[in-house]
């Protein structure tokens, strides 16, 4: 399936139901995870499936989950890795694309905070510099009649809220974007998720090179969320005939060349 067809249909689940997903259509999920090429060459990550998913629920409930609350699923999937440079901008590319293709089978995920992951490292039995990155639920959707949405409603900015055109006093138009052939990859990316959906990535468009900023408020879901978002729009450029990929080794320096302000963060560019 095409990437912004599956951004169009794809939904966050957080109702499963109870019985297991059969062990082919996981290692499907997974080889799709180990065979993206991410957005820099992995050290030492791995994804980690979680069998067990009503006693990790139990164990992780008040530690993990979806605005505060654990959501219950039948598995769990997990990115354990050591820390090296750009590790948690990988996590959060590899997962997303995780969560797209599992979708594409037909499987629901959702993705989980951890506010205290001592536990889930113990179940993993991680050594001391590993980390769990990132974490979702897995499983078959449950629409039953006596389910609700516990989701908060969230809104999407438009393009011209997160596009600059070569620095950041300069709001960027779709009349500009139009005429490079732009805009669907930016209609597109501002789908991506995000801690709390509250899109803290912005845009500047300086010539051949696009610059992701993302503002630092959530420290720790930033360079996750910048992750996702990559994601959305290296995928999205590629169906739109545009073939690049992320560099991340910018310059300080830019920061101020772009009037970037100060709780915002440079994190890379993409060339166009």
């Amino acid at each position: 399936m095409k990437f912004i067809s599956l951004v169009e249909e794809m939904k966050t689940v957080r109702d499963y139901k109870k019985e297991p997903v059969d062990s082919s259509l996981i290692q499907k999920v997974i080889e799709a995870g180990n065979e993206t090429r991410g957005i820099v060459k992995s050290q030492g990550a791995s994804i980690v499936f979680i069998k067990n998913g009503k006693e990790v629920y139990s164990e992780l409930s008040g530690k993990a989950g979806y605005y505060g609350k654990m959501i219950e699923a039948p598995h769990y999937l997990a990115i354990v890795s050591k820390p090296y440079p750009n590790f948690q901008e990988n996590s959060g590319y590899i997962m997303e694309w995780i969560r797209l293709k599992a979708w594409e089978f037909g499987l629901g995920t959702c993705w989980l905070s951890m506010e205290d992951d001592v536990e889930l490292k113990k179940k993993l039995d991680l050594e001391e510099d590993e980390v769990v990155t990132a974490l979702i639920a897995i499983g078959h959707p449950y629409s039953g009649i006596f389910k609700t949405d516990i989701s908060p409603k969230s809104g999407r900015m438009g393009v011209e809220d997160i596009v600059y055109l070569q620095n950041w006093e300069n709001s960027c138009s779709v009349e500009y974007l139009d005429s490079r052939g732009l805009t669907n990859i930016f209609y597109y990316t501002k789908f991506a998720p995000s801690w709390g959906n509250k899109q803290p990535w912005r845009f500047i468009i300086d010539k051949e090179k696009v610059f992701l900023v993302v503002n630092k408020e959530q420290q720790k879901s930033m360079k996750i969320d910048a992750g996702i978002v990559m994601l959305y729009f290296e995928k999205a450029s590629h169906e739109e005939g545009i073939i690049g990929k992320w560099r991340l080794d910018v310059e300080e320096v830019m920061g101020k060349r772009y009037h970037i302000p100060e709780d915002y963060e440079l994190i890379g560019y993409y060339s166009i």
